[in-house]
């Protein structure tokens, strides 16, 4: 798997620049040349362009773009982390008892989890935060309650098509209790799709979270937010381009990547897709392969 995966040059693109987003989170207050710039103000630096005064020279504070990219690496990192994390904790689970169960419970959950799936996510989305109010915390929130759904009806299809499996009927045969067959059975052998839409998934949170933040629903400034950095940087177009490029590349770079690493792992991942691919390349003697 490893080989494969470090065949895919995308997919080693895709971890390269996760690999650099992860770096620049941890290790921001190192890496950045002004990181007391990210909290404090130097007016008579502002709005300076890209040279030896800052890299992605500075914004309409003097704060220097870079330093507070860095720092804004760690709030988009934990910001998707969490909020992704969440909702796999309850999507998960729903779609499980859901998908291995039937009856009226099994209905109400999916029923419900529609209700969700039946509005636009970001729209939904934008709702709850300026409902609740501009915060971090707020955003998290959203983000995992529009989310869930998505990883609910994902594991019930999964579910329900290894419901009737010869090894889950064994597992049942010999008194397995359900609880048991979901976690030890069912499981492992869907965690595969599980992890190829939790990577995208978080390509996805990314660029919801820099919506609101954008839209003066995320974190109040100064915080070094990416979506409220562009935000404020709107009126000083096109003088001061840099001040919008810096974070708008920053939120391009780490949706591409998640995206290109997600789009990896479901080729290594997924057998499916394998054996998609070779009946392509078999022509029509790959049919018995795709019934099994």
């Amino acid at each position: 798997m490893l080989r494969r995966f470090a065949r895919d040059r995308a997919a080693m693109l895709g971890a390269v620049l996760i690999g650099l987003l992860v770096l620049a989170a941890v290790f921001a207050p190192w890496l950045a040349p002004h990181p007391e710039d990210v909290w404090q103000f130097h007016t008579p630096r502002r709005l300076l362009p890209p040279g030896p005064g800052g890299l992605f020279g500075t914004d309409r504070m003097g704060g220097d773009v870079f330093s507070r990219i860095l720092f804004g690496a760690r709030i988009t990192l934990s910001l998707s982390v969490i909020a992704v994390g969440s909702a796999v904790l309850i999507g998960v689970p729903v779609g499980l008892v859901a998908g291995y169960f039937r009856g009226w419970f099994s209905d109400l959950l999916m029923r419900f989890a529609e209700i969700f799936l039946a509005v636009p996510q970001i729209v939904l989305a934008i709702a709850i935060a300026q409902t609740l109010g501009p915060s971090i915390q707020n955003v998290i929130l959203a983000l995992s309650i529009t989310y869930w759904p998505f990883w609910a009806r994902l594991v019930y299809a999964e579910t329900r098509s290894l419901r009737n499996e010869v090894f889950i009927e064994s597992a049942v045969a010999l008194g397995a209790s359900p609880l048991r067959v979901m976690v030890l059975h069912v499981l492992p052998n869907i965690a595969s799709p599980i992890i190829v839409r939790t990577s995208i998934g978080m390509g996805a949170t990314i660029l919801t979270a820099a919506t609101l933040g954008f839209l003066g629903l995320g974190a109040p400034p100064p915080t070094p937010e990416w979506g409220r950095m562009i935000a404020e940087s709107r009126e000083y177009l096109p003088d001061a381009w840099w001040y919008a490029l810096a974070p708008g590349m920053a939120i391009f770079l780490t949706v591409l990547g998640f995206n290109l690493l997600g789009d990896g792992l479901r080729d290594i991942l997924d057998p499916r897709t394998r054996r998609s691919a070779g009946q392509g390349g078999g022509g029509g003697g790959g049919g018995g392969g795709g019934d099994e």
